[in-house]
């Protein structure tokens, strides 16, 4: 699917989750479900977020990023002795070697991302935000689930999986779920100013 069908998924996420909640509390959570909704289009240098970080958007410069990061995260790993920071490079270095829908479109770069998240956020007590993150990422990869290419949901095995009912990519199927998401998305919205 494509990055605004993602972004869409995981703003209605965000929404659904803090219905009724303070600004602020919604705001965090919309914004931490669609980054998960992002997070696994990492893996290519084209995905939404990549394109706010990457300098130059193709597969070298994205590995190159992401080794740079790795490595960054080693050292400070190094010196600081933190856990996180150890994660956080090998999660790094696994990206930058990854090719797309494979890692990041799994079972285990969920589960590695949302332990990642979970010891940032456990720090500040903001668990809210690793559960709207974590159900965000989980979204990206049912909605990918149902495209033709499938995912590698059991990476490193490389077969990829996907649903016997597909979507083509910016299809009506996508164009419909797109559509019913920023509809229910307004709903809620206007609902909440109630």
């Amino acid at each position: 699917m494509t990055g605004k069908t993602h972004m869409a998924i995981g703003m209605t996420i965000g929404l659904s989750l803090s219905f009724g909640q303070p600004l602020e509390h919604q705001l965090t959570l919309i914004v931490a479900s669609t980054i998960g909704a992002l997070a696994p289009d990492l893996d290519h240098p084209k995905g939404e977020l990549n394109q706010k970080l990457l300098l130059v958007n193709n597969n070298f410069f994205r590995a190159l990023f992401y080794l740079t990061l790795g490595s960054i995260f080693i050292y400070l790993y190094s010196q600081k002795s933190n856990i996180l920071f150890m994660l956080l490079g090998m999660f790094s270095f696994t990206l930058a070697i990854s090719t797309h829908r494979s890692f990041t479109h799994s079972i285990v770069g969920l589960i590695i991302l949302a332990a990642i998240i979970k010891l940032i956020t456990i720090q500040y007590s903001l668990s809210s935000i690793h559960y709207s993150f974590t159900i965000g990422y989980a979204s990206h990869l049912v909605s990918d689930f149902f495209t033709r290419k499938g995912i590698r949901l059991f990476y490193p095995i490389k077969a990829n999986v996907s649903s016997p009912l597909t979507f083509k990519n910016n299809g009506f199927g996508e164009k419909t779920v797109f559509a019913l998401c920023s509809l229910y998305s307004l709903c809620l919205f206007f609902m909440n100013l109630v």
